[in-house]
């Protein structure tokens, strides 16, 4: 008689975050990469990233 092959058991999924354990991992990682709070800093941010690009030509 043949034996079966083994048959692992899949790996085990992290429990879910709490809303408190997320909100502390979001503001360390803010900390971390320092995020500023000012609205104008933002607007600078995110104006830099929506740049528009000049039209290219295929």
């Amino acid at each position: 008689m043949a034996k079966k092959p083994r048959v692992d058991s899949p790996p085990k999924k992290k429990p879910r975050l709490t809303d408190a354990e997320r909100h502390k991992r979001f503001v360390d990682m803010a900390r971390e990469i320092g995020a500023d709070e000012d609205p104008k800093a933002f607007d600078a941010a995110f104006k830099k990233v929506t740049a528009k690009k000049p039209d290219q030509k295929d």
